[in-house]
């Protein structure tokens, strides 16, 4: 039997700027069964209940990184499971894009390009399936789970399409488990591939506003999500991050003498080569008219510094053509600051990231005054914290 939800939760740890849950179908799980086994009767109460919260859980959802996370972390610990797996296609990295924080993850979580893997996981028609030591499939899932003597494998679908794979590893006391609990499980997982393919589409439209116009890397909004997100990431590791502001220097000249097209085309080139400066896992975004930031996780000062310098020299050395007979020359005045957990300690993530950003926009304010074309370093102090 289905039923509409209108979902309302308190959202994600960090709660920020998220979308809010619209009308979605969703499974009404069943009631309490009547079994008179005392023992299958309390194992079916404890999964019907665990399910319940579930469900109240994935409604509110709102967003991919708090989806994986409870998948993976909260879930299996409230149902009392030694761990959990999930397994997603993702041809186009459009989940890998959506979740940065995938790295904390670890091995539980799998993003595959190809789904065959998924569909030999089902030898068959893709069903939800408990499984124990002598199913081969227990040697390909959940590896780390020593103490599992079984676990469930629920397909997840987009329609016909199977788009995921969920796990949960089963320990000796939920041997009982039979066919009751394998329907409720099959629930949890149109339950979770509903939460998924909601949170994906809410974040991937939410992502088109996070865009600059003009450069096509994120903007200010996009920047001050992933600084908050990657505070939270440095504190759980501990491992420092650097934050850098750059400015244009000669941009207001060119805008000035050669018009706003040809700005808006050295703002777009010099970002596009930024780029190509940056690791996989840094972040670049416009956030001024003559400002970009750039978000160096697990990087050190004297790392950073390198970062910068190589970034400055390039940038001074790059000839750009308009393409209407002007070579265009700019440099960068950077301003750079870092954190170290372990020697800053925090209890506010957004006062940092403030402080991070006036500190890193005063040291480029620093080396612009002092002719620009350079790096300045500002440090955190321990009573601003």
């Amino acid at each position: 039997m289905s039923k509409k939800f209108a979902g309302k939760g308190p959202g994600n740890a960090r709660g920020v700027g998220e979308p809010e849950i619209t009308n979605i179908e969703m499974t009404v799980l069943p009631a309490d069964g009547d079994d008179s086994d005392d023992l299958v009767q309390m194992l079916h109460a404890h999964v019907l209940r665990q399910l319940r919260q579930a469900q109240r859980n994935l409604l509110a959802v709102k967003s991919l990184s708090s989806l994986v996370k409870y998948l993976l972390e909260d879930f299996p610990q409230g149902f009392d499971s030694p761990q959990a797996e999930l397994r997603l296609h993702d041809p186009e990295e459009q989940i890998a894009r959506l979740l940065p924080i995938r790295k904390m993850f670890g091995s539980s979580l799998m993003l595959k390009a190809d789904n065959y893997a998924l569909y030999q996981l089902y030898p068959d028609v893709p069903d939800t399936a408990l499984i124990d030591l002598d199913d081969g499939r227990m040697f390909s899932v959940l590896s780390g789970a020593t103490s599992a003597v079984g676990a469930v494998i629920m397909p997840l679908f987009d329609g016909d399409r199977l788009v995921g794979s969920y796990h949960l590893a089963l320990t000796e006391k939920m041997t009982a488990y039979g066919e009751q609990e394998r329907e409720l499980f099959a629930m949890l997982g149109q339950l979770v591939a509903a939460a998924l393919l909601r949170v994906v589409e809410f974040q991937r439209v939410d992502q088109l506003t996070l865009l600059d116009p003009v450069t096509e890397v994120g903007n200010l909004r996009a920047f001050r999500r992933d600084m908050l997100r990657e505070i939270y990431w440095a504190r759980r590791v501990n491992h420092p991050m650097t934050l850098l502001y750059i400015s244009l220097d000669e941009l207001a000249d060119i805008c000035k003498n050669y018009g706003e097209v040809a700005c808006h085309f050295v703002q777009r080139r010099v970002s596009q080569r930024l780029c190509s400066e940056l690791r996989a896992t840094d972040y670049i975004a416009h956030i001024s008219a003559t400002h970009f930031a750039v978000l160096l996780p697990a990087c050190n000062e004297p790392h950073a510094h390198d970062i910068g310098e190589r970034m400055r020299q390039d940038i001074d050395d790059f000839a750009i053509d308009d393409g209407r007979g002007a070579v265009l020359h700019v440099s960068l005045s950077i301003g750079l600051v870092c954190w170290e957990p372990s020697r800053h300690p925090v209890e506010s993530s957004e006062r940092l990231a403030t402080q991070m950003e006036s500190e890193a926009e005063g040291a480029m304010q620093m080396a612009e005054r002092a002719g620009g074309n350079r790096i300045s370093v500002a440090r955190l102090g321990l009573l601003m914290l």
